[in-house]
């Protein structure tokens, strides 16, 4: 089968680009090997440990997978392969996307103090998001039964994406868009409230990596929706799962380590006095009948 000059140029994309979100993650991987350590293995076992070493080695793992199938070393001209390979790698992405933005909101609003209630309603939505999308999109994959015509010659799984695919993505834009804006909420109140007793660079770190995820994010999905919409009918509809995943990932997991690395302070005896007082203080304009009480407790302290 002959291919033409512009198949081959949307083939060369996609492999150029699956090349530089492997080594995107292999290079970050390598750089923070020494805080993972330090920070995460160190750490006592919770949740977000948990997540998050799934996340960062699962990922490095299926990256990889791709990343040997884009060299042509796994298809074998195996159509069964490749259709196998088509239904794994979609649900892998969402996985691993969807399971970077949970990790982050568990360990970002957990530093605010942020009733449960909120944050259990938007880790159930990215967890029910992830079901939805991950069996919708295993369905559409299996049924569409993707022919790869070009195997033979190309050697890597190449073929057509369903016409309404890009669609599932849209709600993770919308979740990301609420989680982004309910975060930045939270730390604009932290600062007018509570920066001035705790100077420290965890709001700044916060503001700035939340900020750069949240791009990643829209970025990510922007490409992938693309991809899916303009390139659907060649191989750079693999875009998203060759780049955009690996990229969110890595800024993911950079906002948990950039977290971990800050030390928290230590307050000496005078300045929890402080703290104290003011707490007395605004307890007893919140409630003026019973100021008198908390004079009296003031004046036998001292």
């Amino acid at each position: 089968m002959s291919l033409t000059s512009q198949f081959m140029e949307t083939l060369w994309v996609r492999k150029s680009f699956a090349a530089a979100g492997h080594t995107l993650l292999v290079y970050d991987y390598l750089l923070t090997l020494k805080d993972e350590i330090s920070y995460i293995w160190n750490a006592p076992w919770t949740a977000v440990k948990v997540l998050f070493l799934l996340n960062r080695y699962g990922n490095l793992i299926g990256q990889t997978f791709i990343r040997l199938e884009e060299a042509g070393l796994l298809a074998h001209n195996s159509q069964e392969f490749c259709h196998r390979f088509a239904v794994s790698t979609t649900c892998f992405m969402f996985l691993s996307t969807e399971s970077i933005h949970i990790i982050v909101l568990k360990r970002a609003w957990a530093i605010w103090g942020t009733r449960k209630i909120v944050t259990k309603i938007l880790i159930w939505s990215y967890v029910s998001y992830i079901l939805l999308v991950v069996a919708a999109s295993a369905y559409s994959v299996n049924a569409s039964h993707g022919v790869f015509p070009q195997l033979n010659v190309i050697k890597i799984c190449a073929a057509t994406m369903p016409k309404y695919l890009w669609l599932v993505y849209l709600g993770s834009l919308i979740l990301d868009t609420l989680l982004f804006v309910l975060t930045m909420r939270s730390l604009w109140r932290y600062s007018r409230e509570f920066y001035h007793l705790y100077p420290s660079n965890l709001l700044r770190v916060l503001v700035r990596d939340a900020i750069m995820f949240y791009i990643v994010s829209v970025f990510g999905s922007a490409l992938t929706i693309a991809s899916l919409t303009s390139h659907s009918h060649n191989p750079k509809y693999f875009l998203g799962k060759g780049f955009a995943s690996p990229l969110i990932s890595v800024a993911g997991q950079r906002l948990v380590l950039n977290l971990r690395r800050l030390k928290t302070r230590t307050y000496s005896t005078r300045e929890l006095s402080r703290e104290i007082d003011r707490q007395l203080e605004a307890f007893a304009e919140a409630n003026p009948s019973c100021g008198d009480d908390i004079g009296d407790l003031e004046e036998e302290r001292d």
